[in-house]
This record gives structure tokens, C-alpha cells and sequence, in this order.
């Protein structure tokens, strides 16, 4: 199918010259202008029909071959480097030779730094992930489509956090992010299942390119990364979690990276705190609004607590987090967004800044005393390892398309992670 030679309509370049009211406050209380022709806006917009060549590409030429034999050469490849691997095809070589160097502008102390920074927050981080992070990406009812036309979190609700929270959890485990880490090769097996539901859908009839894009586009996985990164950190310091000038740009750089490593345009990455907060504006008020997909989506999310309960005291306390999150969500993206994509009201809300107001104080204290902040490293890594295990349980994590599931070991697919 033939990528669109004008720009989607998903795009409302227009809104940027009058913003939504929530946009246009946060815009003049960051001191952040923006207009329709600025490089940024002009690079996000192009951006909606690019893909990623490299790995397209890799993935035609395994459509071609016997049943698996693309999988595990890149298996191999992943595992052993490409110098394990001379018979890899040129399509491989493209894709991995890159990547067995380190740009020359990748700080490994920033990553360390960046990823004990995600250690201490503990079990907030999953938090703002879920209600600010994935709620908010929720309302663009271009960018759901991907997942709503494979079953993604509608059907797959549970496996699908579950992979996403493992290999965030791979990430920041790895600290340095080497080449051999956890944290990179869940990447490259990330971008391989993205390239897969790529190739899918735009051989699928109803993909509609001229509204949407090319599917899973360059734009798309920049916004994604800054869900990791600049939407990350806005939201834990909405609910009182301070973090230093070099933290925050050192998550800013990790997320860069592993951008870089899932195939997005180091171009279309924010580079800086100050840099992603003027992303998540431009795409803030150039996505459109949520539709019925949307909705699906982010109530099945919403659902996810009650999804996991077994015991009548899990079932009380997933009540308690899902009324949590939602206030998070309404605190964090306004009650008109939130509305949008039909989660239900929350009156505790405003309880979300006075907890907040608690958390800051305990932040300073934290900030005073050397003790209290190792101790907050080691815990908060802790609980999010005890958590994403209960929510994996035994078996392996898969980063394979979910129309795979059922056929991948028969393709000669083997498990990740």
C-alpha cells in the first residue's frame, strides 16, 4: 500500500494557533511558544509517514524464507553480536551493525544515573506510567489504532502491561544499557514485534494510511518515548517527588538511547527535559480526541486491577487502586481529557494534592539525609521487581505479535526474556 503523499488528517496543526485552555496555561506557565512552523512541529508532522526501513525490511526478507529461519538469526544476533553470525543477511547487517557501537554522544554515567533515579520512585512510577502516561496516549484516536485492530489491550490486557512493565523493568535493571544487558536486547525484540505489526496492517484493508499514517509511524514512537521520559517525570513531580536538574536530564538521555535502539529517529527525540516538555505540548494539541477504540482501550485499562484480584481482600484493594488511579489521571491530565475517554468520576481528586504535598515533604528529607535516599534506591527497586514477577508470573515473557500467539513456537519462534 502506497504511503500517503500529504499529511494525515490526524494531524490539527491548526489547534497550535489556538490551543486548548489546559494546553495554553501549561504553554505560558512553562514559558513555551509554539507555532505551526516551527522545525519541531514541522518534524513531527512529517514524521507521521515514516516508519522504520531497517527493520521493515529485515522483516520482508524473513516473510521469504522457511518457517523461523529469520527468528533465529536474529535471535542469534541479539545473543551472541554479528560477528557470531557471518551468514546474516545484509538486511540484519543494516540493522545491527549501528548498534554495536554506542553513538558518541551517549553519557553511560547519565544512564546509571537515570536508571537508579526510576529505582527510588518505586511503585509511583508504575503509577503515572499507567494513569498519566498511557491514559493520556490513549485520547489520540490515531495512535490507538495499532492496538485496538490487534486485540492489543482490549483482549490482552494483562499480558500486554505485563511485557511493557518487564521491559521497562529490563531498562533500568541494566543501568548502563551494554550491549549484552536485558534491557537492550528487550528492545531490539520490541522493535522486531513492531516492525511485524507494521508489516501487518498495512497489508490490511481497513488501514487507513491517509487518515492515520503509516502505522506504528516515527512519530508515534518518539511520543512513546516520552511517556518513559519527559511524561514520566512531569507526573511524579505533580505528585511531590523532586528530582535534580542532572536526574532529570539523565532519564531524558536514557530514553534517548533506547529510542535510538527501537528504531525512532534520533531526530524526533527529545533530547532534554526542557525539549520533551515542548513535545508532549505539540503533541498534546495536535492529536485528535479519543473515539471508541480509545475508550475500549482505556477502560480496559482502567479494569486492569479488578482483572488481577482472586481474594475478596484483592478484589477491596483493587477498588482503592483503581479509584487512585483514576484521580491521578484527572489530576494529572485534567478532568476534560480524562472525560473524553469515559472513565468514570472520581471526587477524591484533590486528596491526589494533598498526598502530594505529604510526598514533597518527605522528598526534602530524602534529599537531606544520604541514608534515606540509598535506602529509597534498593526498596524502590525491590517492590517493582516483587510486583511486575506477580503480574508475569511463570511463564516467559514473548515479544511477539499477539496474531502470532498460539503459532510462534511452531514458526520456530523462540521465547524472550
Amino acid at each position: 500500500m502506497a504511503t500517503p503523499s500529504t499529511t494525515p488528517t490526524r494531524w490539527h496543526g491548526e489547534r497550535l494557533r489556538d490551543p486548548p485552555t489546559r494546553m495554553r496555561w501549561i504553554g505560558r506557565l512553562l514559558g513555551i511558544h509554539i507555532d505551526e512552523g516551527d522545525p519541531d512541529v514541522v518534524a513531527l508532522r512529517q514524521g507521521l509517514l515514516r516508519a522504520d526501513p531497517v527493520a521493515d525490511a529485515f522483516v520482508d526478507w524473513a516473510a521469504e524464507q522457511p518457517a523461523g529461519h529469520g527468528r533465529r538469526l536474529f535471535e542469534r544476533v541479539v545473543e551472541q553480536g554479528l560477528a557470531a553470525v557471518p551468514e546474516a543477511p545484509e538486511c540484519l547487517v543494516r540493522w545491527f551493525e549501528p548498534l554495536e557501537r554506542a553513538p558518541a554522544w551517549l553519557d553511560r554515567d547519565a544512564l546509571r544515573l537515570a536508571c537508579r533515579t526510576a529505582w527510588r520512585v518505586g511503585t509511583a512510577g508504575g503509577t503515572v506510567l499507567t494513569a498519566m502516561a498511557l491514559m493520556g496516549g490513549y485520547r489520540s484516536r490515531a495512535a490507538v489504532k495499532p492496538l485496538a485492530m490487534t486485540g492489543a489491550l482490549d483482549r490482552m490486557v494483562v499480558r500486554r502491561i505485563a511485557e511493557t512493565s518487564r521491559f521497562t523493568l529490563d531498562v533500568i535493571e541494566s543501568e548502563t544499557l551494554e550491549r549484552s544487558s536485558a534491557g537492550f536486547k528487550s528492545a531490539c525484540r520490541v522493535r522486531l514485534m513492531h516492525a511485524k505489526v507494521r508489516r501487518s496492517l498495512r497489508h490490511r484493508a481497513d488501514w487507513d494510511e491517509h487518515a492515520w499514517g503509516v502505522p506504528i509511524n516515527q512519530t508515534d514512537m518518539a511520543a512513546t518515548q516520552l511517556e518513559f521520559s519527559a511524561v514520566y517525570l512531569s507526573g511524579l513531580i505533580a505528585l511531590g517527588y523532586r528530582f535534580r536538574e542532572d536526574e532529570r536530564e539523565a532519564v531524558m538521555h536514557l530514553w534517548r538511547y533506547v529510542g535510538v535502539v527501537m528504531g525512532a529517529d534520533d531526530e524526533l527525540l527529545a533530547p532534554d527535559y526542557r525539549t520533551g516538555l515542548r513535545h508532549m505540548l505539540i503533541h498534546g494539541i495536535t492529536n485528535p480526541y479519543a473515539d471508541d477504540d480509545s475508550r475500549a482501550l482505556a477502560w480496559a485499562l482502567h479494569e486492569l486491577p479488578a482483572r488481577l484480584a482472586r481474594t475478596p481482600w484483592e478484589r477491596a484493594a483493587a477498588r482503592v487502586v483503581m479509584r487512585y488511579r483514576d484521580a491521578v489521571s484527572r489530576f494529572t491530565l485534567g478532568h476534560e481529557a480524562i472525560d473524553d475517554i469515559g472513565l468514570p468520576p472520581e471526587p477524591l481528586t484533590p486528596l491526589v494534592a494533598l498526598l502530594a504535598g505529604g510526598r514533597f515533604g518527605l522528598e526534602t528529607l530524602r534529599r537531606r539525609v544520604p541514608a534515606l535516599h540509598r535506602l529509597a534506591e534498593t526498596r524502590g527497586l525491590e517492590v517493582q521487581r516483587r510486583i511486575i514477577d506477580q503480574l508475569v508470573g511463570a511463564e516467559p515473557v514473548r515479544y511477539v505479535p499477539y496474531g502470532d500467539r498460539g503459532s510462534s513456537e511452531a514458526l520456530g519462534e523462540p521465547m524472550a526474556g
